[in-house]
């Protein structure tokens, strides 16, 4: 038995992620989009939709998500629209750039999620992904505070991120 077996599954996937978007971001560091590679590839799929479903689909801060907004909308991303009908609300579309943006961060997400698969038969990843959704719904109805992660650039500095996780 491994030290990172005797880990809490928290903190497993804590570093699971920590190292899966660190691979993430060394492979999209050429597109100026910061560490918002989720709020693309979510927005890939549900473009136009208001900020505040996003806000909800992706557990991000309404404050949070205003910063991250105005970063794409500066960056040539995004657009945000107010509603007519309601001008609190805000509709968030992906420009022609942004598009782009957004098939890049699909196809390296994609990539990456076959990587870390690929000793994984299709029978263990269906299962996972079903245990995982089913972790996250049982979890989520726990009461809990908020806590906000934030990810810090490497700016000019290159590191290389290795990992020993046995």
């Amino acid at each position: 038995m491994t030290q990172l077996s005797k880990l809490p599954i928290g903190t497993k996937a804590l570093i699971l992620s920590k190292v899966y978007y660190g691979v993430l971001s060394k492979k999209l560091e050429n597109l100026d989009i910061d560490k918002y590679y989720t709020v693309l590839y979510f927005l890939k799929f549900n473009n136009g939709c208001k900020q505040q479903y996003m806000c909800n689909n992706l557990s991000i801060d309404k404050t949070a998500m205003v910063k991250i907004i105005d970063y794409l909308i500066k960056s040539g991303i995004v657009d945000r629209n107010v509603n007519p009908d309601d001008r609190r609300e805000h509709f968030i579309l992906l420009t022609k750039k942004g598009i782009r943006h957004a098939d890049e961060v699909e196809m390296v997400f994609n990539g990456l999620d076959e990587k870390m698969f690929e000793s994984v038969t299709k029978e263990e990843k269906q299962i996972f992904e079903k245990v995982l959704d089913k972790l996250m719904t049982s979890i989520a109805k726990l009461p809990a505070n908020d806590l906000f992660f934030t990810v810090k650039t490497t700016g000019t500095k290159k590191k290389k991120l290795t990992t020993t996780l046995s």
